[in-house]
């Protein structure tokens, strides 16, 4: 059921039950190099990869980003996702169109905080004086995954699609392609302190940004040599304003995790074509506001749009805000499942 972070290497696609996306990708591969040789692109080209990044409410921005790729024909062959960057990923890999898209934003737009996070009957307040280790419970947010994710296995979706959650004991990934997407997503985005961490398979797991929020060299290792990395903010947070505790906390954990996300392009340099798509929009917007989803959306498909305008078909990237590595060699090695 589950992908380890680094499984052997030359075992073919699994024979009985769901397909991960290790046995997923290793049949896509021969008809991605056709359409490469048939498009007159070089057949070591490779696999396109988006990862979306988490980003709590401010990932309606995301859906903007993904209509600007649409727009122009740019197409992924596997998605990747962590916490909000997981559920806007799922609801695109089950149908990768413009049409889903038009009706991810609705959803965006018609969400509240009240719906996901129910206001507390004494307060918030009292919610933070509770011996409990987290705020919010999830069964909001549970309810909203199931009427809105319409299938009952990731390996059901369109495009391959993997999650990340991470183990709340040991620190380490958990790589989910397979099986009940509604518990991989309540997963995968259980911020630890605001939200309960959730178990299966007799462990427990919590928000993926804490172990591999932009799973870069995962999306290597799966056989990318181009990838789309979509921000729910920008890579330069000089300047951003912290009003309230929790948003300092945050606002670290966003570092940190843009430090990795360099050292992780600097590690794949030569070998992987990354372009970054940000949002200095989505960046202004505060913890749990989601007053600005409609605004973050149209902001998420201009700024994109802009940047996609710019880059050469065929050249490296060169803006100021883009960090862009050449892919002029082969991929690694395609990963397959244990």
């Amino acid at each position: 059921m589950w992908m380890t972070d680094y499984p052997q290497a030359g075992k073919g696609p699994s024979t009985s039950g769901a397909l991960t996306i290790g046995d997923r990708l290793a049949l896509v591969r021969p008809k991605a190099r056709r359409l490469s040789l048939m498009r007159g692109r070089s057949a070591n080209e490779g696999l396109t990869a988006f990862i979306l990044a988490g980003g709590g409410n401010r990932g309606a921005v995301q859906v903007g980003m993904l209509s600007a790729l649409a727009e122009r024909d740019i197409q992924a062959d596997f998605i990747l996702g962590t916490s909000v960057g997981a559920l806007n990923g799922v609801s695109f890999a089950i149908d990768p169109s413009l049409a889903s898209l038009a009706r991810l934003t609705e959803l965006w737009i018609s969400t509240s905080r009240d719906a996901l996070f129910p206001p507390a009957r004494f307060g918030t307040t009292w919610r933070y004086a509770q011996k409990r280790p987290y705020v919010y419970p999830n069964t909001a947010i549970e309810k909203f995954i199931r009427e809105n994710v319409s299938i009952v296995d990731l390996s059901e979706t369109a495009l391959p699609m993997e999650m990340v959650a991470t183990n709340a004991a040991t620190g380490e990934p958990l790589r989910i392609s397979t099986g009940d997407p509604v518990k991989a997503l309540l997963a995968t985005s259980a911020l630890p302190g605001a939200l309960p961490q959730i178990e299966m398979d007799g462990n427990y797991y919590i928000d993926g940004g804490i172990s591999d929020d932009i799973p870069l060299l995962r999306a290597a290792s799966l056989g990318a040599t181009t990838v789309y990395v979509l921000l729910c903010g920008a890579m330069d947070r000089l300047g951003h304003n912290r009003s309230r505790p929790i948003e300092a906390i945050l606002e670290s954990f966003a570092l940190a995790k843009l430090a990795r996300l360099r050292a992780d392009i600097a590690a794949l340099e030569g070998r992987v074509k990354v372009v970054v798509l940000e949002s200095r929009a989505a960046q202004s917007v505060a913890w749990l506001d989601f007053s600005r989803s409609e605004y973050l959306v149209e902001e998420g498909f201009r700024e994109t749009a802009k940047v996609l305008a710019a880059m050469p078909a065929s050249t490296p990237v060169k803006a100021t805000r883009i960090w862009a590595v050449p892919s002029t060699a082969p991929a690694l090695p395609l990963a397959s499942p244990n």
